[in-house]
């Protein structure tokens, strides 16, 4: 049988997987190193190579409440995710299994927490693991593609009904180029025929649905029930696998895939994309002569207790190599449930963890080699430690050095060339001056200028930036020095605007007097570029490029002066890079105010991004002013109720002026030109009528 084949990355090979599944429904939010999948399945949509509905979520909880929905209506649906944002939808993710929604997630893994590592270990699907889903892990790119279809058909079976979790290697896998080979989709389409819902929430459809609630005294019998489908979904996981094989040309083993086991006496247990390094430690053991062999656990649930059972009766050590440690429980959550399997059995045999790979440090043959040896000396052998941490020496970069100044920021940073976020911060800094505190959600600046600034600076959750600052907020007016420190951010539109608006209206309603800053570079540009509640009208972006279906953003952006003064909060004001003195006395204002404890001030400045929005890094500055010139950007203030507007063009120049050097705008028509002319111009009018009837009248 001939395929298609194409070298691509793991992220890409689940797109397409998702692409020839004729997902219906894909709701999405950017986190790496998960986002180009959702960048890929975009550019299908866009195309028309996909039919489904897309969804920008604002966070990650509402992504997973919507495909929660979505599959709930019967619709095939997708999402991806990872780490942070796993944690996020944790509470919705619990709610999946009850549902039966038959939905497919794939994990991108990243660590979770723990100083903010991007790097790939299991510490964020670990802790999602007993929630009822159907967990598997692969090892390579085209096992991305294969296991996404088949998914879909263990999860829609009618024996199952469950949701899925794929979990990939984030880096290894996600971004890692190897060949795929790629069915024909009619191949697909008779394999895997459309999804159809035994209870849709759809009463055209049904009268049946799955209930919300049931009485307490009936959850430990339905958790048994769960229990029994989770159990039973090993015969169709092997039926799947096997189909798969028959038609494609390429089966997995079901529920683990077992290298030179056939003779073994010894057993390196390990998943995802470190059994390929293992494969090559086990056949250079095999060369000397050694009889071990190599367990790949493919699906951690439901768990392979018969597998794992009938090869433990097999070998005299066994040595599970994990990518998590399960603190307080002495061991990785492949080594206790491997072991918790075995206790209650006849077989005695010696259980070793290596814990390795945290925070994403490579695992290399070597290691791997040497775990093996180990592994074949503890034959026979009672083991004192169980656990072993297989770590390598780090060397530290230096800290950033003093200079004689009084900027409270050092020079230099790792932004892009043309950035303007930096001007932005350190006018920040300087205006408010040593006695200050940043928090900032996750964004280009934290990772640029987080750590040369000289003020004490914390790395606050996405959704979470304005929570942290009335943490802060909060202690030191129990402490007495609310008025000698200044609480602030520097904050992406998509921390302000999406995902962390929650937290900011509750502090702006509680009246924390705190300032909030968010510079608007208006996408996700800290994860490349994904279209955000600040992107215009027409704007393209990575979600939401330009194709035959598709032509750029087809909403407006949210407007976060009017939501912010629907709060009835002191101060707002939006600012630009291009004018300094005008943003420098906002600044004092906004301190004035929150000194006094007055309450939120709300600061949104503008900062042209000359990577996402193409264009020469010479003309930061220069765009800035064409968008206060031209109107896109109005400069105003609403100071206790009272709008004004600050720089006020004797004549507003056209819009095309500002958007013709960005490449964002390229493919903009004349028709959609006008249209983006009209709305800048009734914008401006009500704005100068707002500023003519004065106080707003909720205030």
């Amino acid at each position: 049988m001939t395929q298609e084949f194409d070298v691509m990355p793991g992220n890409k090979a689940v797109a397409h997987g998702v692409r020839l599944a004729r997902v219906e429904v894909v709701p999405v939010f950017p986190i790496t190193p998960q986002t180009t999948i959702i960048e890929y399945i975009s550019d299908f949509v866009a195309d028309g190579k996909l039919d489904a509905e897309y969804i920008h979520s604002e966070g990650e909880h509402s992504c997973m409440a919507m495909a929660v929905g979505a599959s709930m209506t019967g619709a095939r649906t997708f999402t991806a995710t990872c780490s942070q944002g796993l944690a996020y939808m944790h509470e919705v993710v619990a709610q999946a299994t009850n549902y039966r929604t038959p939905l497919v997630m794939a994990i991108a893994n990243r660590t979770l927490g723990w100083y903010w590592s991007l790097g790939p270990d299991y510490s964020d699907i670990m802790p999602e693991m007993n929630l009822g889903w159907l967990v598997n892990f692969v090892e390579t790119n085209q096992e991305c593609l294969d296991m996404t279809l088949m998914n879909y058909k263990i999860a829609e079976d009618y024996r199952v009904l469950l949701p899925t979790m794929m979990s990939l290697d984030g880096f290894y896998l996600s971004y890692s180029q190897e060949r795929v080979y790629l069915p024909e989709i009619e191949m697909v389409d008779d394999w895997l025929p459309p999804y159809k819902a035994p209870y849709p929430v759809d009463p055209t459809v049904s009268k049946a649905w799955p209930s919300a609630m049931i009485p307490p005294a009936l959850h430990t019998t339905y958790r048994k029930l769960h229990e029994d489908v989770m159990n039973d979904a090993k015969k169709v996981i092997a039926e799947v696998d096997k189909s798969y094989g028959e038609v494609f040309g390429r089966s997995y083993g079901g529920m683990v895939e077992k290298y030179r086991c056939e003779d073994a006496d010894s057993l390196i247990v390990t998943m995802g994309s470190m059994t390929t390094a293992a494969r090559r430690a086990v056949d250079k053991l095999r060369s000397e002569g050694e009889k071990i062999g190599l367990l790949k656990l493919r699906f951690m649930r439901p768990f392979p207790n018969e597998e794992i059972i009938e090869l433990a009766e097999q070998v005299e050590s066994i040595g599970v190599v994990d990518r998590v440690m399960m603190h307080g429980t002495g061991g990785g959550m492949a080594f206790q449930d491997i072991k918790g399997v075995l206790y209650n059995t006849e077989i005695k045999v010696p259980v070793q963890n290596f814990v390795t790979g945290l925070g994403g440090e490579d695992i290399p043959i070597d290691d791997l080699y040497v775990m093996g040896k180990k592994i074949l000396k503890n034959k026979g052998r009672k083991l004192i430690n169980e656990v072993e941490f297989v770590a390598h020496e780090f060397q530290a970069a230096a800290p950033p050095v003093e200079y004689e100044g009084d900027s409270c920021m050092h020079p230099g940073s790792d932004g892009c060339a043309g950035c303007g976020a930096s001007i932005i911060a350190r006018t920040l800094l300087d205006t408010l001056g040593e006695n200050t505190v940043v928090i900032n959600p996750p964004n280009c600046s934290g990772v640029n200028y987080g750590g040369v600034v000289k003020v004490p600076w914390v790395l606050g959750n996405f959704a979470a930036g304005a929570a942290y600052m009335t943490g802060v907020y909060r202690a030191l007016r129990k402490k007495g020095k609310a008025d000698k420190v200044y609480v602030t951010s520097y904050a992406g539109d998509g921390g302000t605007v999406d995902i962390g608006l929650q937290s900011i209206s509750g502090a702006a309603e509680r009246g924390e007097s705190i300032i909030w800053l968010c510079y608007d570079n208006e996408a996700y540009m800290n994860t490349g570029i994904q279209r955000s509640g600040s992107t215009p009208l027409f704007s393209a972006t990575s979600t939401t490029p330009v194709g035959s279906e598709w032509k750029g953003k087809p909403q407006r952006r949210k407007n976060m002066l009017m939501i912010m003064a629907a709060h009835r909060i002191p101060y707002i004001a939006t600012a630009s890079l291009s004018y300094l003195p005008d943003f420098k006395r906002k600044i004092k204002k906004a301190a004035e105010v929150t000194r006094a404890g007055e309450g939120l001030a709300y600061l949104h400045v503008h900062q042209p991004c000359t990577t996402g929005w193409y264009f020469d890094p010479a003309k930061t500055v220069e765009i800035g002013r064409l968008a206060v010139q031209s109107g896109a950007w109005p400069i105003m203030e609403i100071d206790h109720g009272v709008p004004k507007i600050n720089v006020k063009p004797r004549e507003l120049k056209p819009v095309k002026e500002y958007l013709a050097p960005q490449r964002r705008f390229r493919h903009v028509t004349d028709e959609q030109l006008e249209i983006i002319q009209g709305y800048i111009n009734n914008d401006w009018d009500s704005y100068l009528r707002l500023e003519k009837d004065g106080k707003l009248p909720w205030y």
